[in-house]
This record gives C-alpha cells, sequence and structure tokens, in this order.
C-alpha cells in the first residue's frame, strides 16, 4: 500500500513470542507457493483422492480418507506396505487389499522383489480373511539364525520394561516421562520418573538410568525390553545432548542389554491385524482394557499440553497411567513370544561381553585421565577463564562426536536382510559370482560378489564390515553399478564372506592422534607452557589477532590497500597469533588461501590444511 517492500515481517506465536524475519528471504518463495497454488486451482483434476501420506496426523480430511480406504479396501491398509510399492501394484491392475491376498505365489510385480512380495501377499491374505470372517490369525514365521524368536534372550529375575513419553510440542521437544517396570518376588512395580523442562529432562534421564545401572549390578543377567525403536533412539540423543550417562547407554548397546520387541514381532509372526503397533499385538495377549481419556499416543500429548496450560495434577495422573499399561503391556509381550518360542530354539546368548568389558575400561580409564586434566586445568589462577573451560570441554570432543557413528554400527548389526536393503549406508544380499574366479592381490584375493537392485553410497576404497559379526570385509576394489557386482580384496587371515551378507559402514575414522594432540596442548597450559602454542591459546581465548604493527583494536587492513596483497602480508606480520577471515560463498576466502600458501610456501613455511570434508581441502589444494 505504501509502494515500500518493508525490510522484516512478524509471527506472532501462540507462547506470545514474536518471531522476526527478512521479506526478502520469503517473498519469493510466497509468490512461487502462491503461483503453483492458483495454477491448480485454475484446472483442477476431473477426480482425485487421498492418498495416505505424513500430513494424514495433521489433516482435518484424514478421518474422511480413511473412511473412504476402508470402503474400498485399499491398499494402504495391508500392514507394512509403502507407498511405492502401492503405486507399483497399482501399475499392474492391483488395486485392492483382497487382490493382492489372491495373488499367485509365481508372480511378478515390477520394482518389488520377489520375497518382499511374497511377504506383501502373506499380510494381505491373512487381513482379507478378517475381514470376511472377522477371525483372528496368527502365523509363526520361519525362525532364522539370531532372528525372530531366537532375539530372545532367557527371561530374568531382574528384567525391566521401558517406555517413555514425550512431547514434539515443546521448543525442540521434551522426554517428560520415563517409566520402568519391574516384577519384583512376584508383584509388578511400576517406576516413574517425570520432567517438565529441559533440566528436569536431564535430572529424570539422570534417574532412569541410575535405576537401570543399579539393577543390572544385583542382577547382571536381566535385559530392558522396549517396544519400536524410540526408546532407543531417545536414550542416545539424550546422552549426547546432556553429556551425561554416555558410558552407560554405550554398554546398554555393546552388551545387548535393549531387546527390541517390536523386531522380534516383525520377525517372529505375521498377523490378520492391519498394523504391528503394541496396541494392534495387545489383541492377542493383553487381557487388560485401557481405560480412561488417554489409550494413544497422540491423546497422551494433548493431555500433557493441558496439563501445561491448566496444572490439574489429575491430568499427569491419567498420562501416568496410560505409561504404566504401556510398560505392563510390553512385559506380557515377552511372555507372550517366550510362550510362541519352538522348543529345542537356543535362547539369545549375551554376544560382545569381552568386547564390552574391554570397551568399558578403555573408557574408565579415558574418563579417569580427563578429569585429572580438568581438575588441574580448573584449579589455581585463572582458574574460571571461561577458554579454559572450553578447554576442558574440548578434551572428550573427538569420543563424543564418534559416538553417534558407533551406535550406528551396532544398530544394524543385527538389522533384517530386507531392511538392510533399503538403507543406502549398506550393500546387502551379497551372493559370490562363481564365473569369475578369485584373482590374487599379493598376498590377499580379491572375490566378485553379485548384489541385488538398491541405492547404496558404497564406493571404491571403503573398508566395510560385515552385518552381524562386525567381521571386516576387506577392501572395496571396483563397483559396477549395471552389472551390479563389487570386488573385495580380502587377506589370508580373513574368512570367506558368506552368501547373503550385507556390508556395513565400518565406524568413525581411527582419532587417537587428534585427541593425543588435543590433550599435549592441554598438559601444556597445565604446566604454564601455553606460548608454545600461542596461537591456539590466541584462538581460545578469542583474542584480536597480534599483527607487527598494528595496536590492539586497529584494522588489520589499511584503508585503500588491495585486499589480498594486505591479506597476506598480516598473515606474514602475525605475531604468535591468528587471523580470521570470514564471508559467505564467493567472497573469496579460497581465493586468498590459495595465494597466501604460495607465498608462504616460498618463505620457506610450513602449512596445514583442515576442513570438515576432504571436498575443501583439494579444491584448495587444487587453486
Amino acid at each position: 500500500m505504501q509502494d515500500v517492500a518493508p525490510e522484516r515481517m512478524h509471527v506472532v506465536l501462540g507462547d506470545g513470542s514474536v518471531a522476526s524475519l527478512r521479506a526478502d528471504g520469503v517473498r519469493h518463495y510466497f509468490r512461487n507457493a502462491r503461483d503453483r497454488f492458483e495454477e491448480f486451482v485454475g484446472s483442477p483434476p476431473a477426480s482425485s483422492r487421498g492418498t495416505p501420506c505424513g500430513h494424514c496426523t495433521f489433516c482435518r480430511w484424514a478421518p474422511r480418507c480413511a473412511a473412504e480406504w476402508e470402503q474400498a479396501d485399499h491398499l494402504s491398509l495391508v500392514a507394512g506396505l509403502t507407498r511405492g510399492q502401492a503405486e507399483a501394484l497399482e501399475a499392474v491392475g492391483m488395486t485392492d487389499l483382497f487382490a493382492l491376498g489372491d495373488l499367485a505365489s509365481d508372480a511378478v510385480v515390477p520394482g518389488i522383489r520377489s520375497e518382499v512380495l511374497a511377504k506383501l501377499v502373506g499380510q494381505a491374505r491373512l487381513q482379507a480373511h478378517q475381514r470376511r470372517t472377522g477371525e483372528r490369525r496368527l502365523e509363526l514365521l520361519e525362525p532364522g539364525a539370531g532372528r525372530g524368536l531366537a532375539r530372545l534372550p532367557r527371561p530374568g529375575e531382574g528384567d525391566m520394561f521401558f517406555d517413555m513419553e514425550g512431547d514434539p510440542l515443546f521448543d525442540g521437544g521434551l522426554e517428560y516421562l520415563f517409566g520402568i517396570v519391574v516384577v519384583d518376588r512376584g508383584e509388578e512395580r511400576f517406576h516413574p520418573f517425570w520432567a517438565h523442562d529441559r533440566e528436569g529432562e536431564r535430572r529424570a534421564f539422570q534417574e532412569a538410568m541410575d535405576f537401570v545401572v543399579d539393577r543390572l549390578e544385583r542382577f547382571p543377567d536381566a535385559h530392558v525390553y522396549h517396544y519400536a525403536s524410540y526408546e532407543e533412539t531417545a536414550l542416545k540423543r539424550l546422552a549426547m545432548f546432556h553429556g551425561t550417562r554416555e558410558g552407560v547407554v554405550d554398554d546398554l548397546l555393546r552388551r545387548h542389554r535393549l531387546v527390541d520387541l517390536y523386531r522380534v514381532v516383525r520377525e517372529a509372526v505375521r498377523t490378520s491385524e492391519p498394523g504391528y503397533s503394541i496396541k494392534n499385538m495387545e489383541k492377542f495377549y493383553f487381557e487388560e482394557a485401557r481405560s480412561g481419556e488417554v489409550v494413544t499416543a497422540g491423546e497422551s500429548i494433548v493431555m500433557y499440553e493441558r496439563w501445561r496450560t491448566l496444572g490439574e495434577q489429575g491430568l499427569l495422573d491419567e498420562i501416568e497411567e496410560y505409561n504404566r499399561v504401556d510398560c505392563v503391556s510390553t512385559l506380557r509381550c515377552r511372555d507372550w513370544l517366550v510362550g510362541l518360542r519352538p522348543e529345542g530354539l537356543p535362547w539369545n546368548a549375551h554376544r560382545g561381553e569381552d568386547e564390552a568389558r574391554g570397551s568399558a575400561e578403555d573408557r574408565a580409564e579415558a574418563e579417569e585421565r580427563s578429569a585429572a586434566m580438568a581438575t588441574a586445568l580448573l584449579e589455581g589462577d585463572g582458574a574460571d577463564e571461561p577458554w579454559r573451560v572450553l578447554l576442558v570441554d574440548l578434551l572428550e570432543f573427538h569420543r563424543r562426536e564418534n559416538k553417534p557413528a558407533w551406535w550406528a554400527v551396532f544398530s544394524r548389526q543385527d538389522v533384517p536382510h530386507d531392511e538392510l536393503l533399503d538403507d543406502a549406508e549398506c550393500l546387502a544380499g551379497l551372493v559370490a559370482d562363481t564365473s569369475v574366479p578369485p584373482r590374487p592381490d599379493k598376498r590377499s584375493l580379491v572375490h566378485t560378489f553379485e548384489f541385488p537392485p538398491q541405492d547404496f553410497k558404497l564406493k571404491v576404497g571403503d573398508k566395510p564390515k560385515r552385518a552381524g559379526s562386525l567381521e571386516p570385509a576387506g577392501d572395496v576394489v571396483a563397483i559396477d553399478e549395471d552389472a551390479r557386482t563389487i570386488e573385495l580384496k580380502l587377506g589370508p587371515s580373513r574368512s570367506q564372506i558368506e552368501d547373503g551378507t550385507a556390508l556395513i559402514p565400518s565406524g568413525p575414522v581411527g582419532d587417537k592422534v587428534l585427541r593425543e594432540a588435543v590433550y599435549r596442548y592441554a598438559e601444556a597450559v597445565r604446566d604454564g607452557d601455553e606460548l608454545r602454542y600461542s596461537a591456539v591459546t590466541s584462538m581460545l581465548r578469542r583474542d584480536l589477532p597480534a599483527v607487527a604493527g598494528v595496536g590492539p583494536g586497529e584494522p588489520v587492513t589499511s584503508d585503500g590497500a588491495e585486499p589480498l596483497e594486505a591479506t597476506i602480508g598480516a598473515l606474514r606480520s602475525l605475531e604468535d597469533s591468528h587471523l580470521l577471515v570470514q564471508g559467505p560463498p564467493g567472497a573469496g576466502k579460497t581465493y586468498t588461501a590459495s595465494h597466501a600458501i604460495v607465498a608462504l610456501l616460498r618463505e620457506g613455511k610450513r602449512v596445514g590444511v583442515a576442513s570438515h570434508g576432504h571436498k575443501a581441502i583439494n579444491q584448495l589444494l587444487a587453486e
């Protein structure tokens, strides 16, 4: 209206706070979105139908779509069927659940692997039976080595049954209730750990983990059972976010103390239920009817948000009872699965105990070393200076940063074959190519394998591990994506790779040299010799650059000076200090750095180049 574009625009959020945005940052996107919308409504399709998507949870039309799918026996009702699989089936005229259930065993559907199609057909057949007759059915699947019911450890007296409640509407998300049910002397006991803010979340997480550790010390053979991946993922995230109980989570993973019953169910049984959530499975084993206002995870979120507004204790009591019932249901689910085990099937024994014990000893030694160094750095004169506190935080930086990568290795160790096929970080289903005999390469042999169609990021030069055993799978020598073959070089001490093996990432690159470098600097600071690494100290202290002939706070380069030559001149004149060159992409940082490197090399200087990725280093070296 004023013919002047506003510099900023503002949004008042639900909590009363105001978020301010640059108008230029959203104006062009808004125009494109508006144009797309107007184009769509200008010539709408003659007919349309709903398709399940990630927005269904929030969509006001979801009940209408669900009713239409139910009426049409839509393919989306088949448990475990993905949107891509539904599109592949519809492309060959397969439009409903009953048609899929009647599909011949030798049928072929482009875009769906035969073993996956067989599972979908079996699932649709059971669901079709229940929809026709109302009879609920269950089939036991063939137990594989270490899969399905073979994943279950022997039940122990100290076993724990764990469930968490989280509020995604809290800023950054909040894990507000950790619930654990145990059975002591035949009596079920429920232990809730509550949190209502970020500090409370940290405290509740610590208390829950301490409870688990204490119980494992009293019952060394105990396990922590949960249903689906939420709990394990949340524990990893909380340990990293709050920087506490990381060793506890490490041990739970390394020693296989967390048992995901959802994975057991998916590998052990096929049912006529339209899903495999714990609420679906309860129909086979849980006689206690759920009651109260909270009977779903979504309702618990609504109830918790209502409590944050009203503060009524009764609302928290409803949520706590819902969480208790979920924990008890996990206990009943474990017992039900134990009752389904075929006679003679071995229990899943603790694997990796020796490795876990050795890793725990290594971590304990590292923690003692870090604690001693931290104490030395934070006592005496200048102990409360922020840069020293930062240095203490950096002592175990690399070990903390590597945890998620190692946790990913442990998570993939026992993932089913068909799931690894869909994991782009892995290469699953290797089968030896018998038409190509192994060829010698020095003392090693290069073996050729074929693999089924899949997306993968593995490349030549990688050193993957074998899923399951975590044994090294050799070096990747060559990959032919069109022929779907891979060549692996195996040394004389390595066992042969069996058909069906999946390759998984080997974990993070070794960082021992980096960690030792940090400790060398810390030792110098502890001993009062920080001037030995004065440039590092100046960075940690955020000092202004110390440049010969330039006073504190004065411009590093004079007005009118040519920027490149002035920058190189400032670098030459640095006095045991550092110089920061900052700017957006295209501002000339790499150009300036490349010329500075050449100038410094001509003067006999040594130059180190570091980056988060090889691409930036290679680009700089090329220039």
